[in-house]
């Protein structure tokens, strides 16, 4: 077996249908299709993705969004690349409109857009199984947002490539979750931070730690003028959090593998936070 396709459901059983229905639609047939439903008890996307990984047979392995279409020569052309982690090509789900795939991080570990090089690649990873065994898998304390940046985060610290392939294509309902809320707010806040503490060296975290206070006091004002709830449903159970879990924080610290230097990596000049404030304004609250 070659490749093992791995997805995740959480009550949208309709998309994970049309998913796997495109994958067999494929032209390569060494593969297999593992998916798991957590509806019933949502463990978190990286501990589901952790499952099936330790089910797969492949010498690959390719994590998919659910709510994702493939192109029928995707795993061919993924075959093709030169990467120990490899992103795709994201359209809508009707085809017609490109979105962005190759994400940059700034300095902090806030996604970026894409006004760097690629940190990580949204919506689908494609990458060695023995790259994915050494590194230790996905962080299952992030249980959602952040746990794909933080896996190629620390694939690149291990010395391993991270990069994109144009011809490798699929199709995302990224329409089908807009704006934000406490709870995604609440997990993608204690993840940026999570990982900042976990995967710079100390000599980073102690430059850019005060750094992250600044830019999160001027984030904190705005979000109290226009959505003061945020601030005790989702920043300050992000910051406790991450101060009751320092201990684990640190541990993991130890285990990463660190062959590659912080300021060899591609994070983007961009404040993540500020450009996301300057290009979409501010969140959408549902």
């Amino acid at each position: 077996m070659k490749i093992s396709v791995l997805i995740t459901d959480y009550k949208k059983p309709e998309y994970t249908q049309h998913c796997i229905h495109s994958i067999k639609q494929t032209t390569f047939k060494d593969l297999e299709i593992l998916t798991r439903d957590n509806s019933d008890n949502n463990i978190g996307l990286a501990a589901s993705s952790n499952i099936l990984a330790r089910s797969a047979k492949g010498e690959y392995l390719f994590f998919l969004n659910n709510d994702t279409k493939v192109k029928r020569n995707i795993f061919e052309e993924l075959l093709k690349s030169n990467f120990d982690i490899t992103g795709c090509r994201m359209y809508d789900y009707s085809g017609k409109n490109a979105l962005d795939s190759a994400i940059s991080l700034d300095r902090f570990g806030c996604p970026a857009g894409t006004t760097g090089k690629m940190f990580y690649p949204d919506g689908a990873i494609f990458m060695k199984r023995k790259v994915f065994e050494e590194i230790g898998g996905f962080d299952e304390k992030l249980f959602l947002y952040g746990e794909d940046r933080d896996l190629c985060w620390r694939g690149m610290l291990g010395g391993y490539t991270v990069g994109f392939n144009s011809n490798a294509i699929f199709y995302h309902n990224s329409g089908s979750v807009s704006g934000t809320n406490y709870y995604q707010r609440y997990h993608s806040e204690k993840n940026i931070i999570r990982t900042m503490l976990k995967n710079l060296s100390l000599e980073s975290l102690l430059k850019r730690l005060p750094q992250y206070a600044f830019w999160s006091s001027l984030e904190l004002i705005a979000v109290t003028l226009t959505k003061p709830k945020a601030i005790w449903k989702s920043y300050l159970p992000a910051y406790w959090w991450n101060i009751v879990n320092l201990v684990d924080t640190i541990k993991s610290r130890k285990r990463i593998i660190r062959r590659i230097a912080d300021s060899e990596l591609p994070f983007s000049k961009e404040i993540g936070k500020l450009w996301v404030l300057k290009n979409m304004g501010m969140p959408k609250w549902r």
